[in-house]
């Protein structure tokens, strides 16, 4: 029997999101029955903030010296963490057997400079989901392979004709369209509309300069500028999406399609049952180059815990394939467990999630390589919302793609 010791409260920072506070209760669970109870002093205090708010609150807090334990970071933001010394880096404490149960692309994007400071949660590749019985009553049968995926254009017919107006209202019942999740306008997934328009190996494809702090010439370029008129069209012209974002616009049957990784199945599950909702995938939709953002969140240990080897051994054990297999459970996205991806029956050729490993594979690229993600994050999130909102987009975009610049100016050199 393990020696009585004092309790040991690890303080986890993350996102407010039902299914993976539920899903790291449980791994906790395990975690304290491991290795003959050795951590069964070990207990987790959560704090929970709104996707928006994580990012600046990791940064202020370890500037503040606050009490912190645990961070859930995302792919993206690692480098920028890293750079800041935000995170501590934990390549040391993982063989180099461990780092193969992660694919690769997870690995590389919880690293900076070679150095892994976060093992991954989970992968991702966002396409677009639709609601089964909204297509089968407006006629549409959605490409059923990532091939014949549509264009832009073909989309928006489908969007036009699912989004439902009763007479005499100017306000659709339901919409045919939600592009993101949630409420929020970040890059992973809004970002793809300027990349889309352009072809690989372009600036507009490329999104930012090989040094990874040009924007201009890279954000604002004629191509990337005339896709995202397209979106504020979306809201404006084609009304197929509402300008206010309206929160579970997918699961509470009020859109049609929804661009979204697969973690929007684990909440469906979670709200109707497993299997109840309709629920059917298609490509995403693209206009030059068809494209999907991968990377998802990671763990990290904040510099200023004072609880290293409890915080060390959950996170091992959170990653491991017994804690992703918990992980998945709640959660259903895509996972960076190479062990457990490959047990899974719903990502072999055939089934249900199939296209989204197919997907991560074959259109999947890392958002922009840059420790300014952050940074740019916010001028990108700003300057969607002014275009929502009706602003003039070239405008919006070169005053955005200048910013974010001298924003970046500071990490010159830092590759």
């Amino acid at each position: 029997m393990a020696q009585a010791r004092p309790k040991v409260i690890l303080k986890f920072l993350t996102i407010t999101d039902d299914a993976q506070i539920n899903a790291w209760k449980e791994i906790l669970a395990e975690f304290q029955k491991i290795d003959g109870g050795k951590w069964s002093y070990v207990d987790i205090a959560f704090e929970s903030v709104p996707f928006q708010d994580l990012f600046p609150k990791i940064e202020s807090a370890v500037a503040a010296g606050a009490e912190m334990d645990l961070v859930q970071s995302d792919g993206p933001d690692m480098k920028h963490y890293a750079f800041y010394r935000s995170l501590l880096p934990l390549g040391k404490y993982f063989t180099e057997q461990e780092k193969k149960q992660w694919l690769p692309q997870s690995v590389e994007e919880g690293s900076y400079r070679g150095e892994l400071y976060g093992p991954p949660m989970m992968q991702s590749c966002s396409l677009m989901m639709y609601n089964r019985e909204m297509t089968d009553a407006a006629g549409i049968k959605p490409p059923d392979t990532l091939g014949k995926s549509w264009t832009m254009a073909e989309a928006l017919k489908a969007w036009q004709k699912t989004t439902i107006r009763p007479s005499g209202s100017s306000v659709p019942t339901v919409w045919g369209l939600r592009w993101g999740q949630g409420t929020w306008v970040g890059d992973y997934e809004h970002g793809l509309f300027r990349r889309s328009n352009g072809r690989k190996g372009s600036p507009t494809y490329e999104g930012v300069g090989p040094d990874g702090i040009t924007f201009v010439g890279y954000l604002d370029t004629p191509e990337a500028i005339q896709a995202m008129q397209f979106y504020q069209d979306l809201h404006r012209r084609y009304r197929v999406t509402p300008i206010e974002p309206i929160p579970q616009i997918f699961e509470t049957k009020k859109a049609a399609f929804m661009v979204t990784p697969d973690n929007r199945i684990g909440e469906l599950n979670r709200l109707y049952g497993e299997g109840k909702f309709p629920w059917g995938v298609t490509g995403i939709p693209y206009f030059k180059t068809q494209i999907c953002h991968t990377g998802s969140w990671h763990y990290g240990i904040s510099p200023n815990t004072k609880h290293f080897d409890e915080a060390l051994a959950f996170v091992k054990f959170a990653s491991s394939d017994a804690g992703a297999r918990i992980w998945y459970k709640h959660v259903r996205q895509l996972p960076a467990n190479i062990s457990l991806l490959n047990t899974l029956p719903e990502y072999r050729p055939g089934g249900k999630q199939y296209m989204w490993v197919e997907a991560m594979n074959k259109i999947g690229v890392p958002r922009i390589q840059t420790p300014a993600y952050t940074e740019y994050q916010q001028v990108f999130a700003e300057m969607t919302l002014n275009i929502i909102a009706g602003a003039n987009v070239a405008e919006q975009m070169k005053a955005a793609a200048r910013r974010a610049q001298q924003l970046a100016a500071k990490y010159k050199g830092w590759k």
